[in-house]
């Protein structure tokens, strides 16, 4: 699909295995460096597969504790990375009107941690009770709401849910939105967090977790090697502050990246 404007990307930000800013992701992604190694969590023992890409984040360094009683970690990395592309961008939100701001944010498994610690207090634990905030933690449209809210988003606020294609639909949409004047600028990208036990058994029982390469964990996923076994499940989020070319040059931002075009369609032999 062509675009009837131009749309670019001002800011960018990350949470990820291989760092929680542009520059260390940037380092490590260039020197070949793996973010896959043995998962550090005391379910492991009841796991088949013990490997995953987790990131380095603690939310106790980026909120207070009252902000954590609402967040799961899906929208700790979602906000994290907001702010970071946001700075990047230079760009004063409150001198853009909150109408023409949008929110697209793409998750495949929203609040898990918010999720399974329902049902472990439920039918674990023998509860009868939940925390006040779990519907607004788990709900999939958790981290875009905390974005929309924190920086006075008041523009379309979607959320998209299509899998392992989530965030790039997500930033499509966004470029759709802002390409046909329905937007001037868009905060878009993705997040997730399903590294917790029942996510991890789900995936297990698909059989499509690669095994554990004895040799070096790092390098259990090869989907283009003769003898790969499967996919290595990881966390993390990508936001880009996006927005139209005239706009970007008429306050002087740095353009990072144009986007061109946008398509989607589905292949509607598999569920994915």
């Amino acid at each position: 699909m062509s675009m009837p404007r131009r749309v670019v990307i001002t800011g960018a930000g990350i949470v990820s295995p291989l760092g929680n800013d542009l520059l260390s992701f940037q380092r490590n992604l260039l020197s070949g460096n793996s973010g896959i190694d043995h998962l550090n969590a005391d379910f492991c023992e009841q796991l088949e597969t013990r490997i995953a890409a987790p990131c380095q984040f603690n939310g106790e360094q980026y909120f207070t504790r009252q902000e954590l009683a609402l967040l799961d970690r899906v929208s700790q990395f979602a906000l994290y990375a907001t702010e970071q592309a946001v700075k990047q961008s230079g760009l004063d939100l409150l001198s853009v009107n909150p109408a023409s701001i949008g929110c697209f944010i793409g998750t495949g498994m929203g609040g898990a941690s918010a999720t399974e610690g329902g049902y472990t207090r439920l039918f674990k634990e023998g509860m009868n009770r939940l925390k006040p905030f779990t519907v607004l933690m788990a709900m999939n449209s958790a981290a875009a709401s905390q974005i929309a809210t924190k920086y006075g988003v008041a523009g379309p606020n979607i959320t998209i849910s299509t899998a392992c294609s989530s965030a790039a639909v997500a930033i499509g949409e966004a470029a759709k939105q802002i390409a046909f004047g329905r937007c001037e600028v868009a905060i878009a990208g993705g997040s997730e967090a399903l590294l917790t036990f029942g996510t991890i058994k789900a995936w297990e029982a698909l059989r499509t977790l690669a095994q554990e390469d004895p040799q070096d964990p790092a390098t259990s996923c090869k989907p283009f090697s003769a003898n790969r076994s499967g996919l290595v499940l990881g966390e993390g989020a990508a936001t880009f502050v996006l927005e139209t070319y005239e706009h970007a040059v008429q306050r002087g931002a740095t353009i990072l990246a144009e986007i061109a075009g946008y398509g989607s369609s589905n292949d509607f032999s598999h569920m994915t």
